[in-house]
C-alpha cells in the first residue's frame, strides 16, 4: 500500500488510505481511540463562527458525553508523497533532500497550531504533546508544547493581528532558521510500526 500510495502524480490524499489502515492495525482492542479525518479545530472556541480554526488531516481521540465532546490524543498533518518516493528510497538518503527537509519545515508550523487550537478548546491538555507529520508514506514524529500564555494567541503557520508581538518574533525567527534532518520511519516496516505504537501508547494517557 505504501508503495502504491506514491505512483503516478500522488496528492495527500492518496496517503489517507494507507495511513488510515495502519492506525487500524494499532486499534487494539478495538475502543483504544477513534480516528476522526479532517478535523475542525476553531482557532477562538469562544466564538460562535470561527472559520479561521485548525484542520489536523487526522485526530486520534475519544467521543465523550460532556464538554468537549471529542478529546485528543494527538494528530497528524500528511503532505504529499515527492517524485523522489517512486521507488521508496532508503530513510537516509530521503531524510538528507532539501524538498523531504523544507517541505517538514513548513509541516511543523502548521501541526503546532492544530496542537495549540486543540488545547485552547480543550481537546487536549497543555503538556508535552507529540504529533505526526508525513510526506507520503513516510513520517516523523514532533515534540512540542506546552505552551506560554502569549504562544497561544499567536498563530504560528497564519498571521494574526491579536498575536503577542515577542512571540510572533520567535516564529518568525524559527521560520527562517535553516531546515533539520529529521529521522524518517515507512508505513509498512517494522520500525515505522514501533515508532507508531509508541506514538499511540505515549499519548494514550490524555484519554484517561
Amino acid at each position: 500500500m505504501a508503495q502504491n500510495s506514491v505512483l503516478g502524480t500522488p496528492t495527500e490524499f492518496d496517503t489517507y488510505g494507507v495511513i488510515t489502515e495502519a492506525f487500524i492495525l494499532h486499534k487494539q482492542p478495538r475502543d483504544r481511540y477513534t480516528i476522526f479525518p479532517q478535523l475542525f479545530i476553531p482557532w477562538k472556541p469562544a466564538a460562535v463562527a470561527d472559520s479561521r480554526g485548525s484542520l489536523p488531516d487526522f485526530g486520534l481521540g475519544r467521543y465523550y458525553n460532556v464538554p468537549p465532546y471529542i478529546r485528543l490524543q494527538g494528530g497528524v498533518e500528511v503532505k504529499k508523497a515527492t517524485q523522489s518516493m517512486i521507488d521508496l528510497p532508503p530513510l537516509s538518503i530521503l531524510a538528507e533532500e532539501e524538498d523531504i527537509k523544507n517541505t517538514l519545515h513548513v509541516c511543523q508550523f502548521q501541526a503546532i497550531d492544530q496542537a495549540k487550537s486543540a488545547v485552547k478548546g480543550g481537546l487536549l491538555p497543555n503538556a508535552k504533546l507529540l504529533w505526526l507529520m508525513f510526506v507520503g508514506p513516510y513520517f516523523t514524529i514532533l515534540k512540542i508544547g506546552p505552551f506560554s500564555n502569549d504562544q497561544l494567541i499567536t498563530r504560528t503557520h497564519k498571521q494574526n493581528p491579536s498575536g503577542d508581538f515577542a512571540a510572533s518574533l520567535a516564529i518568525a525567527w524559527q521560520k527562517a532558521a535553516q531546515p533539520i534532518t529529521r529521522g524518517l520511519y515507512l508505513l509498512g516496516t517494522p520500525d515505522a510500526a514501533a515508532k507508531l505504537e509508541f506514538f499511540i501508547t505515549s499519548t494514550s494517557v490524555f484519554l484517561s
